[in-house]
């Protein structure tokens, strides 16, 4: 509908900003962060350099100046997770977590909601050297471990935390289309990588809930629709079959634990659906995010 005169925000809307840790830290291997892939990775020429970045690791004081001057509400960053486990589990790095805490506590001083990415495409190096990374189902045991320990690091300062940031671009990126590291086209692998990272967030959404954390947890998506390009039905089937395979495919799994039939049908005529163990349809299922971010 078309309307006429428009409801303003409400008082309590969060107007804000997102960064990622690795696009804008810099310090990318200072005061004990470990390398991730996105480190190591080949940097084609005329983009940032990793280690200097916009320099957020030393100038966040002077950023958060200017998003106060702004007027921003909310601001969501990434931690980076070799920041606080150099080698992905082990030994918590405490300059890193340290870190972290002076940001948040600068964020909240200046009357801005800190809203934290526990995952934004940055995986630690070890971790992909010692067993593929994402292709491994040891990741959901790491990756719960890393967000518990944030969890309990910030309890009652963060109210806002999203588990896994874009899901579906740093799969496709990094196992289809070959732009993000490991840097390989491969359907079969993608779709395996894809469904180990969704019992991981489901993992990471459960243990939130039963440490009854004082805040919410969701997942953000990646959304584009898709539109038939007129109403010839063979059209708007491709336009369905674009909304299943690129969108609803991710936040079906989200909302109801449930990826969508025909989907996971297709899949399966290509040789392409993953590996469904016992246990991880319950796993799925059994999550329920307090929110869906939609990017």
């Amino acid at each position: 509908m078309l309307h006429k005169k428009l409801k303003p925000f409400p008082k309590d809307f969060l107007w804000g900003a997102s960064t990622s840790a690795y696009q804008v830290e810099g310090a990318n291997l200072s005061h004990g962060k470990g390398p991730s892939v996105q480190d190591v990775k080949k940097v084609p020429e005329g983009t940032s350099d990793l280690t200097v970045c916009a320099d957020f690791y030393h100038r966040y004081k002077e950023d958060i100046a200017l998003m106060k001057e702004q007027g921003l509400k909310a601001y969501r960053f990434s931690v980076a997770w070799t920041r606080i486990f150099p080698n992905g589990r082990g030994e918590v790095n405490q300059a890193g977590l340290a870190f972290y805490e002076r940001l948040i506590d600068k964020l909240i001083e200046n009357g801005i909601e800190p809203m934290l990415t526990l995952y934004h495409w940055d995986l630690p190096q070890a971790l992909q050297d010692e067993y593929n990374g994402w292709e491994s189902r040891q990741i959901i045991e790491d990756f719960t471990h890393y967000a518990e320990t944030l969890f309990e690091a910030f309890r009652g300062k963060v109210h806002y935390w999203i588990s896994l940031n874009e899901q579906n671009i740093f799969t496709s990126l990094g196992y289809l289309l070959a732009a993000h590291p490991p840097g390989v086209t491969d359907p079969k692998r993608m779709y395996e990588v894809n469904h180990i990272a969704n019992l991981a967030n489901a993992s990471v959404i459960n243990k939130y809930h039963e440490l009854e954390m004082p805040g919410k947890i969701g997942p953000s998506f990646a959304y584009t629709p898709n539109y038939p390009i007129d109403s010839n039905p063979e059209n708007v089937l491709a336009a369905e079959n674009a909304e299943d395979l690129m969108a609803n495919y991710w936040m079906d799994v989200y909302m109801w634990g449930k990826y969508p039939i025909a989907a996971m049908r297709f899949l399966e005529e290509k040789g392409w659906a993953p590996t469904i163990e016992a246990g991880d349809a319950e796993l799925l299922e059994s999550a329920k995010p307090d929110f869906l971010g939609i990017n």
